[in-house]
């Protein structure tokens, strides 16, 4: 029953380790196989416990099972797998003097779910530099259709950007008045350039037909809150036909903090739509 309780506790520390390169590698490798190649790495070093042969033979063979034979696969997990180990390990030196029982078993079962938690929170900062730093190399030209016009618009996504309508929770993009001007109808240029956002907020100065598509969005910025208008756009299409799930603009007359020449910053769900690759055409 000892050895049994071992090789579970091994299998937890093992599975932690292979589902932070799995993670951090991108391998995405099914649970299954993990949880499979975790029990095979836990038996020979339980039952060879100071082999150091069977060590090594251990985690050529847990991480080929886990990560598959192809080589360039299987040599950045194995990376990640070590890294993980280390890691692990050394928070693990630490905790040895702190975390005493009675019971070398429960001492054991302690050490691997204090590894476990420690890996799951290193994986989860490690995907969100990642993440990060693929937001703020997305840029990308587009046709934005609005007012029953299509604009051509540079847009960059801002991983800060996470305004919404708050009626229907739909995202809510920032352009720079600019890039649309030239495509705002008469009739509703003048009410829009007379809005201000100070006062009681409403739309009843804007034209009816426009009124269904328009909404009322709270801003909180640091320098206070104030309100603005959204306007419902018909379609927004990326590069590679990339389709932006329905939303709202926000016009801006100041687009100086606009990065690298954008016209426009997208909310940060744009990247589900970006990583999502859509089918349509760029509309002409």
């Amino acid at each position: 029953m000892y050895a049994e309780l071992i090789i579970g506790i091994n299998m937890l520390f093992n599975y932690a380790i292979l589902s932070f390169a799995n993670k951090v590698g991108n391998v995405q490798a099914p649970r299954s196989r993990l949880i499979v190649a975790a029990l095979l790495g836990s038996i020979p070093v339980t039952i060879f416990q100071s082999s150091i042969i069977v060590l090594i033979l251990s985690f050529f063979g847990m991480t080929l099972c886990a990560f598959g034979k192809a080589f360039e696969p299987w040599r950045k997990s194995a990376t990640m797998v070590i890294i993980g180990a280390v890691f692990a390990g050394g928070l693990l030196t630490v905790f040895q003097f702190r975390v005493q029982t009675f019971n070398s078993a429960v001492t054991i079962l302690t050490y691997a779910i204090i590894a476990y938690l420690s890996l799951h929170y290193m994986k989860k900062k490690w995907l969100d530099v990642r993440i990060t730093q693929q937001l703020s190399s997305l840029h990308s030209s587009s046709i934005l259709r609005v007012w029953g016009s299509n604009v051509q618009v540079n847009v960059f996504v801002d991983s800060g950007n996470s305004c919404t309508e708050p009626l229907s929770g739909a995202p809510v993009h920032f352009v720079s008045l600019k890039a649309v001007e030239k495509s705002i109808p008469e009739n509703l240029r003048k009410p829009l350039l007379n809005w201000t956002p100070k006062g009681a907020a409403s739309l009843s100065d804007f034209p009816e037909e426009y009124q269904k598509n328009m909404r009322l969005i709270r801003l909180v910025t640091v320098q206070g809150k104030s309100w603005a208008i959204g306007f419902k756009y018909e379609q927004w299409t990326l590069e590679h036909g990339i389709v932006l799930r329905p939303g709202y603009i926000v016009l801006t007359e100041n687009d100086r903090r606009y990065p690298d020449g954008a016209e426009a910053i997208l909310h940060v769900s744009a990247i589900e739509s970006m990583t999502g690759f859509g089918k349509n055409p760029l509309p002409q």
